[in-house]
């Protein structure tokens, strides 16, 4: 696919899964797995964007792992439901492409958004049924925008790592 479209494309699939999720909950595995199919086979990178996914779903995992223990998030009765590992896998596919801005962005505004952005996604989760958070609304906030944000850290640290980089950039 030519480099043009493949960014579109790329935030478009990932919209595809997590709408998915969103909407068809414990139903979405099949959407989501053909979107990370499609994710994986327009992947220009495909032996390095595998790397990084594979490496980068054990820290995504860990996250939803401490937040799941610390009780910020709840998912019922699965400890990490399997769409949610599903939905790691084309987060990560999309780090590496449609999203990959994110991680050349300076401090001062990486961290605000990862911080901030980031909890809205899974408050809008949990207003669908998928998943509980934390009370008060802003407390839960803080404390997984920051589990969120040393996450986000660990993948923009793996991303510039030389055998898995897309590239000669580094990133800074």
């Amino acid at each position: 696919m030519m480099k043009k479209y493949s960014v579109v494309t790329n935030f478009v699939l990932f919209q595809l899964a997590w709408f998915s999720v969103f909407f068809l909950k414990e139903n979405a595995l099949l959407p989501v797995a053909t979107t990370i199919a499609l994710m994986f086979l327009l992947s220009a990178h495909k032996g390095r964007d595998f790397k990084f996914v594979l490496v980068g779903l054990s820290v995504g995992l860990s996250i939803e792992i401490i937040a799941v223990t610390v009780g910020v998030i709840n998912y019922g009765t699965a400890l990490i439901p399997i769409w949610l590992v599903m939905l790691w896998i084309a987060l990560l596919f999309s780090f590496r492409e449609s999203l990959n801005k994110l991680f050349h962005l300076p401090i001062k505004f990486r961290a605000p958004i990862v911080w901030l952005c980031t909890p809205g996604s899974y408050y809008a989760g949990s207003k669908a049924g998928v998943l509980s958070t934390l009370e008060p609304l802003w407390l839960f906030w803080i404390i997984y925008g920051a589990i969120w944000f040393i996450g986000f850290e660990c993948l923009r640290w793996l991303d510039a790592q030389s055998h898995i980089r897309r590239n000669d950039e580094v990133i800074s």
